[in-house]
C-alpha cells in the first residue's frame, strides 16, 4: 500500500500560544493510505470481467496507542474508465481525537472521501478526494492523462486559488501494495521471502518513488468475527521517507490488518465500525521543561538528552541535521530505551540583505502558490501591501508581516485540522500552524522564499510541537511568527520541511510522539556557558564576590551590598531584602511580548531601568516594574526603600539586563561550599 502520491500526508504541528500538535498526528498519512485500500480486491487479468462481479463492502476500524480514533467503509464495484475494464473504490475515512496541550483541549473531526478508478492489476488512472471539516470542504483529483499525472486542489467557494501540478512520467503507477499484491495472492505465486517494487507517485517531488514490499511469511491472526485466520504478513518500506508499514492480508488478496507505528487498522463489522467512543481518544503533545529555562529565547547553542523509551513498534526518531539542531550521539541503554544527544543552536544572519521581490528561478518553489496558501488572493494582496507598503528590504518586511501575524491572529485553533491563508485572515484566529502558513502565505506573495517547518520547540517550561518557519534574505534564517520573531534562538529541534521532497517530518513525529522526555544538558549565550547537568549549579551564590546568579531564569545580581540578602528560588524568582526594602524579580520567557503592546493591560510610565525598556508603575511606596531583555518579561516589585537604595539596585541588577559577558562554571565560580549552599537554601 502506497500512500506516497497524496500531498502533504505528513503530520502536522498545532499551537496557540504555546506548541501545539494536532492530536490525530497520522491522520494526513492514514487518509492517504486508507483511501487507497482498494476496496476489497484486485482483479486479475484472467478473471470474470468487472461487470460480472457483484458490488462488495468492507468496514475497519482504527485505533492509536490502543484508543480507537475512528473508521472506514471500502466500496468496491465494477466499472470502466475510457472504455477500460476497472474497479471503483469508495473509500469513507471518519476520524475524530482530542489534542491536549498543556491542559488546552481541541477536538477535530473529519470525514474524507476517496473514490477511485483503478485497473484490474492495480493501477491507478483516477481519484477524487473530498475532505468535509467544520467549516470547509476541499475537493482534489489526480488523474492520468498519457503523459503524466495531473493534480489539481481547491477549497469549495475558491475555485480561483486552485492549485494544480503536473507530473511528467513515462507510464501510470500502481495504486496501492493490496491491489498490486493481490492478483499474486489469488494465483498462488506469492511466497514467503519474495520481494517487489511497488511504484507509488509522489506529489511533492513530483515524480515516482518506489516502495519495496517484502513477504514475511504466514501468520495467524483473527479476523473481524474472532475467528482464527491464517494471512500473509507483508512490510511494506520507503527506502527515502524511512517509513514502513505492516499488512496482513487473506487468502483472497483482502486487508485484514494494518499497522503504521502504533496506529492499528482491523478489518471489522459495520455496527462495530460505527460504535465510537462518547469521548474522542486524547492525546498530549507536549512534554515538561527539565529543567525550566525562562532565559531560552535568547540561547547561542544548547545541548539537550531526547529520553526515548523503547516500543516494538516504533524505531528510534532520526532527527535530521539542519541549521536548527542535530544529533550528536545516540546511547543506547536496553531494556531503558535510549538517549538521543542533541544540539541545538541560533539560526540567523544580518549580515546580508536581499532586495524583494525575488523572483529568480532558484526560488520557485518556495513562491508558488498552494491550495491553502493563496498567495495571489486579493486579500492576502492587499494584506501584504497594508502591511509592508513600499518595504523592499526582505528582513525589515519579513517582521513587518511577522509582527502582522503574531498581533492579528487570536491565540485559539480553528475547527479544521489546517487553517488555509484566506480562512486564516477572516477569523483572525489560529494555532501554530495558521501562523507559520498565514506568514508564509504573506512572504510569498511579498516575493520573500519562506517555507514550513516541523518540529519541537521550548518555551521555557515546557516541550511541544510546534510549526515555524525559514525565509530568505539574502541568506536563508529561522523565523518565527508564533512569537514574532525574525532570526531564531537555539530551542528548536528540527523534525523537517513538510512541504519539501525527500522530508519526512511526520515519520520522525510519529516515532516520538509520547515516548519522549527532554533534558536540558548545557546553555550558552553570548560568553557565557552553564552546564545545567548539576541542579547545584542551577544557583550560583558567591558571597565573598558579592554576586549571585540564577542560571536557568538569567537573573544576576552583582556588587550587592554586604547588608542585603539575595535568595535564589528553585524556579525562576530571585529576592533581595536590605534594612528598609524588599524586592522580587520573576522572571518569564517572552512569548512575543513587546512594551507597546503590554501597556494595553498594564498601565504606566513608559522609561528604562537598567538600560532596559520598562513600564513603571507606582503605588504608595510600592513600585510595580516590567522590564523586557533578552527575549525575557522581567516582573520587579520594590516595596520600600529611598532613592539612593533604589539607584543603588538598579546598578546591582544591571548585569540581568545586559548580554551575559563570562561563564560561571565550576572552574571559575567563587561559590560558597555545599553546606553553605544547602543553608543559604533552607532560607
Amino acid at each position: 500500500m502506497s500512500h506516497a502520491f497524496m500531498p502533504n500526508a505528513s503530520p502536522r504541528s498545532r499551537s496557540r500560544h504555546r506548541p501545539r500538535a494536532l492530536a490525530t498526528a497520522l491522520v494526513a498519512a492514514l487518509v492517504a493510505a486508507l483511501a487507497l485500500l482498494g476496496g476489497a480486491r484486485a482483479f486479475a487479468a484472467d478473471e470474470e470481467a468487472p461487470d460480472a462481479i457483484p458490488r462488495s463492502e468492507k468496514w475497519y476500524e482504527q485505533s492509536q496507542d490502543g484508543n480507537k480514533t475512528g473508521y472506514i467503509r471500502v466500496v468496491w464495484s465494477p466499472s470502466t474508465w475510457k472504455g477500460q475494464a476497472t474497479v471503483h473504490d469508495t473509500t469513507t475515512f471518519v476520524n475524530s481525537s482530542t489534542r491536549n496541550m498543556g491542559g488546552m483541549r481541541d477536538t477535530f473531526s473529519v470525514t474524507t472521501t476517496t473514490d477511485l478508478e483503478r485497473a484490474l492489476d492495480g493501477t491507478m488512472w483516477w481519484t477524487r478526494t473530498r475532505v468535509e471539516e467544520p467549516e470547509r470542504v476541499t475537493l482534489s483529483e489526480i488523474m492520468w492523462t498519457g503523459k503524466g499525472y495531473r493534480f489539481s486542489s481547491h477549497i469549495i467557494g475558491q475555485e480561483a486559488n486552485r492549485q494544480v501540478i503536473e507530473v511528467p512520467l513515462e507510464k501510470p503507477v500502481m495504486t496501492d501494495a493490496e491491489s498490486f499484491l493481490g492478483t499474486h495472492i489469488r494465483a498462488g505465486t506469492l511466497k514467503a521471502g519474495s520481494t517487489y517494487d511497488l511504484r507509488g507517485l509522489d506529489l511533492r517531488s513530483r515524480a515516482a518513488r518506489v516502495s519495496k514490499l517484502t513477504v514475511q511469511g504466514r501468520v495467524t491472526i483473527e479476523d473481524e468475527k474472532g475467528a482464527k485466520l491464517e494471512t500473509w504478513k507483508v512490510v511494506d518500506r520507503d527506502p527515502a521517507a524511512g517509513s514502513e508499514t505492516l499488512m496482513w492480508m487473506d487468502d483472497q488478496g483482502v486487508l485484514v490488518q494494518l499497522r503504521i507505528g502504533t496506529v492499528l487498522i482491523g478489518r471489522t463489522t459495520q455496527a462495530k465500525a460505527e460504535q465510537m467512543p462518547t469521548r474522542p481518544a486524547e492525546y498530549a503533545i507536549t512534554v515538561p521543561a527539565s529543567p525550566r529555562l525562562e532565559r531560552i529565547f535568547s540561547a547561542d547553542r544548547t545541548v539537550i538528552d531526547v529520553h526515548v523509551r523503547p516500543d516494538e513498534h516504533r524505531k528510534l526518531p532520526e532527527f535530521p541535521t539542519s541549521p536548527w539542531s542535530r544529533t550528536l550521539e545516540v546511547i543506547d541503554r536496553g531494556e531503558d530505551g535510549s538517549i538521543i544527544r542533541a544540539e541545538l543552536t541560533r539560526y540567523d544572519n544580518t549580515d546580508v540583505k536581499a532586495t524583494i521581490p525575488l523572483v529568480a528561478e532558484r526560488f520557485a518553489r518556495w513562491l508558488e502558490p498552494t491550495a491553502q496558501m493563496q498567495v495571489a488572493d486579493p486579500l492576502v494582496v492587499k494584506t501584504v501591501r497594508d502591511v509592508i507598503g513600499e518595504e523592499t528590504d526582505a528582513r525589515a518586511a519579513a517582521y513587518k508581516l511577522a509582527r502582522f501575524v503574531f498581533t492579528k491572529l487570536e491565540k485559539q485553533s480553528l475547527p479544521v485540522a489546517q487553517g488555509d491563508a484566506v480562512q486564516i485572515l477572516k477569523a483572525c484566529r489560529g494555532d501554530c500552524s495558521e501562523h507559520g502558513l498565514l506568514f508564509v502565505t504573506l512572504c510569498r506573495a511579498a516575493g520573500i522564499p519562506a517555507r514550513r517547518c516541523s518540529g519541537f520547540v521550548c518555551i521555557g517550561g515546557m516541550w511541544g510541537a510546534h510549526a515555524w518557519a525559514e525565509i530568505w534574505t539574502g541568506a536563508w534564517i529561522g523565523a518565527d511568527p508564533t512569537t514574532g520573531e525574525i532570526g531564531t534562538g537555539a530551542r528548536y529541534l528540527f523534525y523537517g520541511y513538510p512541504d519539501e521532497p525527500e522530508s519526512y517530518p511526520g515519520v520522525v513525529s510519529s516515532r516520538a510522539r509520547g515516548r519522549i522526555r527532554i533534558l536540558t544538558r548545557r546553555i550558552e549565550e553570548g560568553k557565557a556557558a552553564f552546564d545545567l547537568a548539576d541542579p547545584s549549579g542551577h544557583r550560583i551564590y558567591d558571597r565573598e564576590g558579592r554576586r549571585y546568579l540564577h542560571v536557568l531564569a538569567g537573573l544576576e545580581a552583582r556588587e550587592v551590598p554586604a547588608d542585603w540578602r539575595v535568595t535564589l528560588s528553585d524556579d525562576r524568582e530571585m529576592r533581595i531584602r536590605g534594612p528598609d526594602f524588599s524586592a522580587q524579580l520573576k522572571a518569564s520567557a517572552d512569548q512575543g511580548s513587546d512594551r507597546e503592546g503590554v501597556r494595553r493591560y498594564f498601565p504606566g510610565k513608559v522609561t528604562t531601568w537598567a538600560g532596559a525598556p520598562a513600564i513603571i508603575r507606582k503605588t504608595g511606596s510600592a513600585r510595580m516594574i516590567l522590564l523586557f531583555s533578552r527575549r525575557r518579561v522581567i516582573q520587579l516589585s520594590i516595596s520600600g526603600g529611598n532613592a539612593e537604595v533604589l539607584t543603588q539596585l538598579e546598578t546591582v541588577l544591571a548585569p540581568t539586563f545586559a548580554v551575559p559577558a563570562l561563564a560561571w562554571d565550576a572552574a571559575e565560580e567563587a561559590a560558597a561550599p555545599p553546606e553553605k549552599k544547602a543553608e543559604d537554601a533552607k532560607k
